[in-house]
This record gives C-alpha cells, structure tokens and sequence, in this order.
C-alpha cells in the first residue's frame, strides 16, 4: 500500500486554534486495546458523538467505536433543521418545546454557522379544520417557550403579504398565515465537528469500528466490549477471513446506537426500548420550486405534518412519517414514499404538478422513537428521550431529537459519572459554552464579512465562500490550504454546485472520512444536491482520497463501485410502478 502523504506542520485557522491529522490504523486500534477507558460509547450518530464530545470535555479518558461513518444513520437523514417542534404543541408537549427551544439558542450561539436561521410560512386552510386563533396562540406560545429568545419573533401575514413571500401557494380556502424562524443544519457535517472536536479533546474516535459483543466480569457487569476493524482488505473486498477482533476495557459502556440500538442490546434487554419510524425525503431542482422560506405542508391526503424546505440550488420535501418495516441497513425512500411527498406538495403549490422524473435525489431513515402504547400513529409517538440502567456498567439512551442532542448527551454523561462514582459538582458540563470547531469567535452577524474576506483573500466566488464558511466556519482558510497541499485543481464539483475538491482532500484528511461516500454523502452533499448524485466525479473524488489516505488502484476502483452501488440503492424505489395520488378536498 502507498504510504498516505501527512501535511507538514499543522494548518491553522484565523482563530489561531489547530487542525490534526487522524493516527493511524494500526495506532488507532492499539491505543484502544491499550487503555483502560472510563467510558466506551458505541455508536457514532449525534447523540455518541455528543455524550463523547461532553465527556472529554470534563476529563474522562474515552473510547467511541461506530460500526460505519459517523452519522452514517438516523444523524443524517433528518430534515437538516434545528427546530423547537412546533407541532409538538399540539400534543402538549410544552416542556419538550422548551428544551428543543433552549437547545436551538445555545447551537446558534456555539456553532453558528451549522445552525442559521431560516424563516417558515404556516399557511392556515379553510379545510384543515385549524382555527386562526389557535395559530395565533401557538405561535405566542412558541415564542413565550423560547423566553422571546427566537431569531425575530413570529408575525400574522396578511393574504398581500403572504402571495409577496409564497406566490406559488395555494390562495384558495387560505384563511391565515404566520411567519416564524427555526434553524437549518448540516447534520452530517454537525454530527462530524462534535466527534472531531472530542477526538481533539483527546478521547479516541474510530469508525468502521464494530462492537460485536460486550465484556462481562464474573457479576456480569459490563466491563466494554469487543471490537473488530470493519476497513481492513478482507473485509472490504469479502475474502472471507475472520477479521482479529480485540477487547476494549471501559468502567462504564453507553449504548447510543439510534435504531440499532435494540440489536445492539439482544440478551440484555426483556423488551425492545423502540418503535422505530421511517422517514423519506425528496430532492427537487429549485427551479422546480422556488421558494424562499420553508412552508409547513399539512397533508391534504392523511393531515400528517411535513416541509418543503429551500437547500441552496434545490428543495427538500419531507419527512414521511410512519412505522419501519424494513431493518436499518437497508433503509431507502419508496415508490410510497416519493409518491405521498409528491402528492402533498403538489396540492399546496398547484402550478409544481411534480412527478417521480423531476426528483434529483431521496433520503431516508429511523427516528430511534422510544416503544409507546399501542394505538397512537407514528406522528403521535413521543420525541422524549430515556436514559436505560442495563446493569452496574452499562447505560443504553433511546428516544429523542437532533435538536436536543447536546441535552441528551449531558444527561447521559451524569449518569455515567454517577457510575464512576464522581462527584458532579467536580465535573460540570461545559457544552453549553465552549463552541463547535469552526464557531470560535463566530456570530451570525459577522458571517457576511467572513464569507467577503474569503471571497477577497482567495478569488472565489460569492457562493463557493459562503458556503465554505456556512461548512465549516473558521476553518474555511484550512479546507483551501488542504486541497493546495495536495494539488488539487481549484474549482467546483459541479457547474451549479459550490461544493469543491478541496473539501474532498480535506474530509479525508481532517474530517474524518474512510470512505468516498462518506466525503460526498456526509462530510458534503454531493449525494444528495447534484444532479447525477457525484456519479459524474466519484472517480476524480476517489483518487484525491487516495492520494491522502494511500489507497492502491484496487481500493480506488473498489470505492468508485460502492458508491455507484449507493445511489443505485437510493433510486430504488424507481423499481416500482409510481403514481402521484391526487389529494382530497
């Protein structure tokens, strides 16, 4: 194997802070089996990433192991919002509202280039059965919950003011509308900066990392598990020879494996913690629609709750909402799917007429929802977290929100510490003010002079740097210095597209990325926003990585493949027969 070009020197960023090469394999997996860790978190989705980032941060030695990439699941494929869940009002969840509403102001305030605001339209029908007055409260009550800490507070729009904002809406029957801001969010580049920034912090991050079974002492209490490498040759081409697996020793494990989390826990467990719940997304060209603010979309065809969401050059249209069949692995947007999402946009903006030919893309995953009674719908189950004593060294946390990640975290850690038997006031948690990589020193007001002095330094054009900066935020200088080092060609991936091969270099290098789809799926959206999904780049893309990481042409053609492989997966549901059903009055 070609041995990986390393940066010389460190690369640093206008806040002065550093940015450090990833070990080695071979360091990694012997630092693991070498240390003795006070806590072991398995699973690599936000919520791992969060309890590892919180634990680090108050001096815990700590392992996280993740079968796949970080936010290789549920982390992303939400909706890309940050938001106090509105429509949680509605099943008088107020106290969940208030600590999405909290969280939201805190990850503006320490990453705000990964969570800016973005206004919504909540256009109210004649036919939804919504009475104006009931928005109106909501709304009061939304911005009273956030202690009138939103982004602006909300406003009741006029019928002028609203075909001003939405032309494209549906007037008839419209009887109120209300304007009101939440965030949008990079999930997978906000799941990789908080487990990046716990690896600086010093804990030990791998992925392709599978925990396959857990230690147990002669109590049978947990005492870590063991892990095998999930990147070596044999398992990346299926020699078939075993993969050596390797102990890592922890005083207490977290189980934060999102909708795994159940299979992860067989044999530890009397019942499943979760009642998983499948949602899909569709990709549009704006062009398509464009819209300037997100709209709430109540379904004409069921009334269940979604957006279309404006993402840069497209549109975003999600999420379904309804109870998993298939196992998380092989989650992917059905013919059903495409075709209820279609359908219900289609009748809140009657001029889109859109069909399963104009979707660029689909997403879709599990909400890891914890088990509810039976009888409620799948919109109705609670986004309320638990977190599970399984025994004297083993935690579990399921349930939960993107938005409340940092809390869920916290709360986990506490209760590790407790196991450690640490005093609390001792180790106080510090996520509520130390920023994200990147957000050192950044507010959303002095974004635009960030994004123009990118803009000057380094003669790129206006939407290369705000993106850039909205990506990566204080790093931004770095991810250009990391393409030059490699000599990558400057310039986009795509002609409408601001993303670049820079970043590509930079995912491997900095950010964490084994994979080729992990740089383009997760670290960056090409996936999911270009319009041949990077099938046109994938190989140039493979062979930067290679470059950085000292992949042999085997490993390259091997990478290009499985990611042709992906997006074939991700246009499945094209497989079946598709009909965009008409809505009902």
């Amino acid at each position: 194997m070609r041995t990986p070009r390393t940066l010389t020197g460190r690369l640093f960023c206008e806040s002065g802070a550093t940015t450090l090469g990833s070990m080695s394999r071979a360091e990694l997996f012997s630092r693991l089996q070498a240390t003795q860790f006070d806590l072991l978190v398995v699973g690599g989705g936000i919520t791992g990433a969060g309890i590892a980032r919180d634990a680090a941060l108050r001096g815990l030695q700590v392992a996280l192991v993740e079968r796949s990439d970080l936010a290789r699941g549920t982390s992303s494929a939400s909706s890309k919002l940050i938001h106090g869940g509105l429509r949680y009002l509605e099943q008088y969840e107020f106290a969940l509202v208030r600590e999405s509403v909290r969280e939201r102001a805190l990850l503006t305030k320490n990453a705000p280039h990964l969570a800016r605001p973005l206004p919504f339209l909540f256009p109210v029908y004649e036919q939804s059965g919504v009475k104006p007055w009931e928005i109106r409260a909501g709304m009061w009550l939304y911005d009273v919950l956030a202690l009138f800490g939103n982004y602006r507070n909300h406003k009741i729009l006029s019928r002028n003011q609203t075909r001003r904002m939405a032309p494209l809406l549906d007037f008839n029957g419209l009887r109120t509308c209300a304007h009101y801001y939440d965030c949008l969010t990079d999930d997978g580049r906000l799941t990789a900066e908080t487990a990046l920034d716990a690896r600086a912090r010093g804990a030990v991050v791998a992925t392709y990392c599978e925990a396959i079974e857990f230690t147990v002492d002669s109590a049978g209490r947990t005492t870590g598990a063991w892990v095998k490498d999930r990147l070596d040759e044999a398992s990346l081409t299926g020699e078939g020879r075993e993969t050596p697996r390797i102990p890592v020793r922890a005083k207490v494990t977290v189980v934060a494996a999102g909708p795994w989390t159940d299979s992860v826990l067989a044999g530890k467990i009397q019942r499943p913690l979760l009642r998983p719940t499948k949602g899909s997304h569709v990709v549009l060209d704006r062009e398509r629609l464009p819209i300037d603010q997100a709209v709430v979309i109540k379904s004409r065809l069921d009334g269940r709750v979604l957006f279309a969401i404006p993402w840069a050059q497209r549109t975003v249209l999600g999420t379904t909402d309804t109870d998993a069949c298939e196992p998380p692995d092989a989650v992917e947007a059905s013919s059903e799917d495409v075709d209820y999402l279609l359908g219900s946009a289609n009748a809140y903006f009657p001029s889109l007429h859109a069909q399963p030919k104009d979707v660029i893309s689909t997403w879709s995953g599990l909400r890891p929802l914890m088990a509810a009674g039976e009888g409620l719908d799948p919109s109705e189950v609670s986004r309320e977290h638990a977190i599970v004593n399984v025994d004297p060294g083993l935690l579990a946390i399921a349930g939960g929100k993107l938005t409340t990640y940092r809390l869920m975290a916290e709360q986990a850690v506490d209760q590790a510490l407790k196991k450690l038997g640490f005093n609390r006031k001792l180790d106080p948690c510090r996520t509520t003010e130390v920023p994200l990589p990147g957000g050192e020193g950044v507010t959303l007001r002095n974004l635009p002079a960030m994004v123009a002095r990118l803009t000057k330094r380094h003669g790129l054009d206006p939407d290369v740097a705000t993106h850039l900066v909205h990506s990566y935020g204080r790093r931004a200088p770095e991810v250009i210095a990391c393409g030059q080092h490699y000599g990558v060609r400057p310039g986009r991936i795509a002609p409408d597209l601001p993303f670049t091969y820079d970043e590509v270099a930079f995912a491997a290098a900095h950010d964490g990325a084994e994979r080729l789809v992990d740089a383009l799926r997760r670290r960056m959206n090409v996936f999911l926003q270009d319009l041949d999904q990077g099938l046109g780049v994938a190989e140039d893309a493979a062979r930067i990585m290679g470059e950085v990481l000292g992949w042999e042409d085997w490993r390259v053609d091997l990478e290009v493949e499985d990611y042709r492989q992906r997006v074939g997966a991700s246009r499945r549901y094209l497989e079946a027969p598709l009909r965009v059903p008409e809505p009902t009055a």
